[in-house]
């Protein structure tokens, strides 16, 4: 996402009573006996204290300045990554004043101090616009404490969140702002909890401007105490959705001249602001697509025919360079001859392609997974990071994206599977819907097994039909392999298993991807009156993703799901199948999915059916224990054995 810059009107301003950065030598010799925090006796590390206060600076030119404190107790070797502290900064950002002690424990309990030397920062730079800084504290040991501060000066009137919570847990965690009168914010905090600390209020007379008559200031101080570690865990959104935090959001800024520039005004704004700023007023540009679009596309009579052939020549003619939004000024004209470009210019693209084919179409921005969901409780611009189109044909809805030349017609990445976009319609008025796939992602296995005529080979012929995400992911996978890697891959994921020969069906068509391996299977036992083998010898789950005790977030695959197996195991000759699964049907609460195992003994074959399907997307906190009771379902069923016993005469 673009960020602006305000300049910034003060350099006449003098501040009073500004907060000093925090003293270093708050330690005490309890913390350095400490041992384990009784709370958490799993955490590595512990956040004895921390601090963030965000004012405006007389000292640096009246820039936006954040302090920083932070304390840490290291009870083990798994803990020393938190005496590497690493900080990004934005273009004209820097940081400065880093002081660091690092405490241990010496002889006769005597507190011994190593002070971090100024030289051992580094700096390297990301992007055009990003720089990382690094220091590291010295001499870490089991059982130290850490100690740091820095100052993070910036021209930018951006407030970064503040994390009160983190991988590890937390004593005591503060943050403040002064904020000059002139500069306006929405303040939204994320926690389930009630606040130790928690004040708001306008600190008068705090500028002097000469001339004119002194400025207030806006005075916000949050604080927490015993914060637990933030758990992270398979399936889920960003963490941010879910950690305590306290969050900024620019709404106007006033000049000294009284002036009023609003960033946040109504969503109506918003869009404007999108259409004009971010799509660079390029979303009705159809005039040079209906002249240089191919003839064979166009002359397509059928309204989806057309428009999945110009979604698939788009998809081949364009190349995502892997950037979400472009620095440059947008041209319809530009990305359509460059053949290359980010995200927003290649579905602005197509957006445009479309209705030039008279399709309709609505360019649809959103936040990804990893970006966090967007807040609606006010307008934002700072929350999108991503676009993609949105078309209507024969009143059905097809979220498309054309970045990706291994997404089917109607597919999105699954990064855009993060709840509501905001789809822009700039003539009726533009409205949120919920971005989902148009199809459903499913697996399905055949899988025939037979002996050789000795017994001391197992011959398996594997099917598989892929749909939705299943088929992309795979589809990704072959496409970066070659054919040797791809086998070789294979058979390092399945050590007992060695491909004869494999197959990509030639006649898949775009929704479904079809592969067929024979393979040789080592993956069985043999005595001189019994055979004994899992017929689960692929895609099986060994380790159930839900652990924790309790989750309090949402489980979200970001689309429903299904697999299948339908296994058919031919008995040799003179053996008899003794010990198998029994049948057995499970569902979820609410109609949340169903396991459903089949199986069919006779005298010369051994057949099973399992399926089990997640029909939602989303699962709430309170369904998280019938969830990893589901999968310990799914792993038992997957971990059991045939046992064949040779007939006595």
């Amino acid at each position: 996402m673009k960020i602006f810059v305000i300049v910034c009107c003060l350099l006449s301003f003098c501040l009073h009573s500004q907060k000093k950065p925090p003293n270093l030598g708050r330690i005490n010799i309890n913390e350095l006996t400490l041992n384990v925090y009784q709370k958490d006796t799993t955490a590595n590390a512990l956040v004895l204290e921390e601090s963030g206060y965000v004012f405006v600076d007389k000292e640096n030119n009246y820039k936006f300045r954040r302090d920083v404190y932070r304390r840490i107790k290291i009870f083990n070797n798994t803990g020393y990554d938190k005496a590497t502290i690493t900080l990004n900064t934005y273009k004209n950002e820097s940081i400065k004043n880093i002081k660091a002690i690092t405490y241990n424990l010496g002889t006769s309990n005597k507190i011994e101090k190593v002070y971090f030397s100024n030289d051992k920062v580094y700096k390297k730079q990301l992007s055009e616009d990003w720089h990382e800084v690094t220091f590291t504290l010295p001499k870490i040991q089991t059982g130290c404490v850490i100690e740091y501060r820095y100052s993070v000066i910036s021209p930018y009137s951006k407030i970064d969140d503040w994390k009160f919570q983190s991988d590890i847990p937390k004593l005591k965690s503060d943050f403040s702002a002064t904020i000059p009168g002139n500069w306006k914010y929405n303040i939204r905090t994320r926690s389930d909890r009630k606040f130790d600390r928690k004040n708001t209020y306008v600190k008068k007379n705090c500028i002097e401007i000469p001339g004119a008559e002194a400025g207030d200031c806006f005075k916000v101080t949050y604080g927490l105490d015993s914060i637990p570690a933030f758990k992270s865990e398979d399936y889920m959104l960003a963490k941010k959705n879910y950690m305590y935090r306290l969050m900024f959001e620019l709404i106007s800024y006033t000049n000294i001249r009284g002036l009023t520039t609003k960033y946040t005004k109504t969503w109506k704004h918003t869009d404007k602001t999108l259409r004009k700023r971010f799509f660079d007023n390029q979303v009705t540009k159809t005039r040079f697509l209906k002249n240089t679009l191919p003839d064979s596309i166009k002359r397509i009579v059928d309204d989806l025919k057309r428009a999945k052939t110009l979604y698939n020549h788009l998809q081949n003619k364009l190349f995502w360079n892997q950037k979400y939004w472009s620095k440059e000024k947008l041209n319809i004209r530009e990305i359509y001859d460059k053949n290359s470009g980010s995200a927003d210019a290649i579905n602005l693209l197509l957006h445009n392609a479309l209705n030039a084919l008279k399709i309709k179409s609505y360019l649809v921005v959103l936040s990804t997974r990893k970006n966090g969901k967007v807040t609606k409780l006010h307008p934002s611009i700072s929350d999108f990071n991503y676009a993609i189109v949105k078309a209507t044909i024969n009143n059905e809805t097809y979220f498309l994206d054309a970045t990706d030349k291994f997404l089917s017609f109607g597919e999105v990445p699954f990064m855009c599977l993060n709840g509501e976009g905001r789809v822009l319609d700039f003539d009726n008025g533009s409205y949120w819907e919920d971005i989902t796939s148009k199809d459903a992602s499913t697996l399905r296995y055949n899988i025939d097994f037979s002996f050789s005529e000795e017994l001391n080979d197992l011959h398996a012929s594997i099917k598989s039909r892929e749909k939705g995400y299943y088929a992309i992911k795979k589809r990704k996978k072959i496409s970066s392999d070659s054919y040797e890697e791809h086998l070789d891959n294979f058979e390092s994921q399945y050590p007992n298993l060695e491909i004869d020969t494999f197959n990509i069906d030639s006649k898949t068509n775009e929704k479904e991807l079809k592969l067929t391996y024979v393979v040789t299977s080592s993956d069985f036992s043999t005595t001189p009156e019994s055979i004994t083998l899992n017929p689960f010898i692929i895609n099986r789950y060994s380790k159930n993703p839900f652990k924790l005790k309790t989750r309090n977030y949402p489980v979200n695959f970001g689309f429903a799901w299904f697999e299948s197996f339908f296994i058919n195991i031919k008995i040799p000759k003179g053996y008899k199948a003794v010990s198998f699964p029994k049948n057995k049907v499970l569902s979820l609460p609410n109609n949340g999915g169903t396991i459903m195992l089949t199986v069919k003994p006779n005298t010369t074959n051994l057949k099973f059916l399992l399926r089990f399907n997640f029909s939602k997307s989303i699962y709430n906190n309170n369904e998280y224990d019938y969830l990893k009771e589901f999968f310990n379902q799914i792993i038992n069923i997957q971990n059991s054995y045939v046992k064949l016993v040779k007939i006595k005469a």
